[in-house]
């Protein structure tokens, strides 16, 4: 499956005070909070963990329809500087972030070998639905549909899908 997240991190700045006591300690783990105080942009670093731990929701509420806030059951790993795996319970979920200007947008997918099937533009004439859980999907019109994913926040939003794998 593929979950994603999407930052506004101009808007972020100004709405968010995660500096604030506590406010770290109720959403990472003090590995991530290491990675956080050595971040060169503490900033960024914040929501691209957290962006993460989005991603990988938004995958686990596909597969079981809880809707349960529970960020520290998340540990967000890097391999790279916008890359690496979130560990929930005994699943591991590689991801990707990309920043562009004020746009951290960060996809996460069940399996790595999944990241040629993702789809980031959509075409025009698609259509998102959603259950009765508020799960998305894409009627590609041909039939069949997609799993897919939304996020929006500020100035941005982004659906992305996977190509040629129909949901059963």
């Amino acid at each position: 499956m593929i979950g994603n997240d999407v930052v506004d991190l101009q808007l972020a700045a100004v709405e968010s005070n995660w500096r604030r006591r506590g406010y770290l300690d109720k959403l990472f783990s003090p590995a991530e909070q290491q990675l956080i105080a050595q971040a060169v942009d503490q900033h960024r670093m914040v929501w691209l963990l957290w962006s993460a731990k989005e991603a990988a929701y938004k995958i686990i509420h596909r597969d079981t329809r809880e809707r349960t806030y529970a960020p520290l059951k998340y540990e967000v790993r890097l391999s790279g500087a916008d890359t690496g795996f979130i560990q929930y319970a005994d699943r591991v979920f590689p991801f990707r972030t990309v920043v562009s200007g004020s746009c951290l947008h960060t996809v996460a997918v069940a399996s790595g070998s999944w990241w040629p099937r993702v789809v980031y533009r959509l075409q025009p004439a698609v259509e998102l639905l959603k259950d009765k859980d508020g799960v998305p999907s894409l009627n590609t019109g041909a039939g069949g549909l997609r799993p897919a994913s939304v996020s929006h926040h500020g100035k941005y939003r982004k659906i992305v899908c996977l190509r040629d794998l129909p949901i059963k």
